[in-house]
C-alpha cells in the first residue's frame, strides 16, 4: 500500500478522515502518515501542512 501511496506524491488528492476531508497536494509518505500542503481548508492556512496518520485515513481520492 505505501508503493501505491507513493506514486501519489506531488498529486493533488482529497483525503478524507472519521473527523474532516481535507484537499492538496501529497508531499510525502512514510509507514505510519502522510504530509499534505493544504488547499485553503478551515484550520489550515493555505500552503500550510497537515500530517495525518494513515490509521486514520478513511479515504484518498485523486482529484
Amino acid at each position: 500500500m505505501i508503493e501505491e501511496l507513493q506514486s501519489l506524491v506531488n498529486k493533488e488528492v482529497q483525503i478524507a478522515t472519521a473527523l474532516e476531508t481535507i484537499q492538496g497536494t501529497l508531499v510525502s509518505v512514510d509507514g505510519a502518515a502522510l504530509t499534505l500542503r493544504t488547499s485553503v481548508v478551515f484550520g489550515y492556512e493555505s500552503g500550510s501542512y497537515a500530517i495525518i496518520q494513515l490509521r486514520f485515513i478513511s479515504y484518498i481520492r485523486l482529484l
